[in-house]
């Protein structure tokens, strides 16, 4: 098979579910939702030996002599099935596994090489030159430093237009809640904080006005909460009945700690959520996709300057 079908193949694969894509991304991207993508495909990989997983190495290989159990090349490297064998438990190969395994390790190699030419150092040059994983840390620290190139700036006009065209997509199937927290261990000044919030409706000037700051142990305000999440169970039934502005009664925690609620506004399911509820999310949708796109004309840039050879699969 010659590299322009793995570069065809590579190119088709818009949505990158190319599992090594998977792993590098989600190893530089702190992201919950962008952890939902799961790689399910490689199980086990042996680390307590550099000597059980190593790539035998071949200077200017042709395909003449290539030895039978080769899968793919990548300018000196080589991915054999010997290889695979210490990388996947076998109960988990298939011809689409071991395809994709093929193309796994193909930008794994794409990525380390690169690193290597541009002076990234390996801390270990025995490692680099034959241990998977060391090799893959090294692809993983490269692509970081890649990625770095990307624009993470989401301007105003992309996150309306994003949010317009994907209206949709917001739509809640839970409630939310969006309220003003407050914690203190001063349960006489918490009642006192409810009562005062209820007559101006400020509740972040009331808690200047009720404490001092030594007696505030923890605010937060603007916070977003999901019927779901975890909370005082008190919390969750008062919570359910307030109407914006509305604040709940101290709600002891424990430690000698009462929390103090107020609800600013609720989302309930079905509803259309505004902009700012969803802004990070976008915003993290949008980086994403620049970064996918990134990674896709990387890895094919690469592709295009390397002599790769992949073994026509039977």
């Amino acid at each position: 098979m010659i590299i322009s079908n793995f570069l065809r193949r590579l190119i088709n694969h818009a949505s990158i579910t190319i599992n090594s894509a998977r792993l590098l991304l989600i190893s530089v991207l702190n992201s919950q939702w962008i952890l939902r993508l799961k790689n399910s495909l490689i199980r086990r990989i042996h680390w307590e030996s550099l000597f059980l997983i190593y790539l035998i190495l071949f200077s200017g290989c042709s395909e003449e002599n290539l030895p039978e159990d080769y899968l793919a090349v990548v300018n000196d490297r080589m991915l054999t099935k010997r290889t695979v064998k210490f990388l996947v438990d076998s109960v988990y190969l298939n011809e689409t596994s071991l395809d994709q395994i093929v193309q796994n390790w193909i930008e794994m190699e794409l990525l380390t090489q690169a690193a290597l030419s541009e002076g990234f150092e390996a801390k270990d040059e025995f490692a680099v030159r034959s241990d998977f994983n060391t090799r893959r840390l090294l692809a993983s620290e490269y692509l970081r430093e890649k990625l770095k190139e990307v624009n993470t700036v989401v301007s105003k006009e992309e996150l309306e237009d994003y949010f317009n065209k994907h209206k949709e997509e917001f739509i809640l199937d839970y409630d939310i809640y969006k309220v003003n927290q407050i914690i203190t261990k001063n349960l006489t000044k918490a009642i006192e904080l409810r009562n005062s919030t209820l007559a101006q409706l400020d509740f972040s000037k009331s808690v200047r006005v009720t404490f001092k700051p030594e007696e505030i142990v923890g605010e937060r305000y603007g916070l977003y909460i999901k019927e779901f999440d975890e909370m005082p169970f008190e919390l969750a039934n008062m919570i359910q009945t307030l109407v914006p502005g509305e604040i709940t009664y101290p709600v002891d925690i424990g430690n000698g700690e009462y929390l103090i609620t107020q609800l600013v506004s609720k989302y309930n399911k079905g509803d259309e959520p505004e902009i700012e509820f969803v802004k990070e999310l976008i915003e993290e949708t949008i980086i994403f996709e620049r970064q996918r796109k990134f990674y896709q004309d990387l890895i094919t840039k690469l592709a295009q300057e390397a002599d790769i050879k992949i073994r026509e699969m039977k």
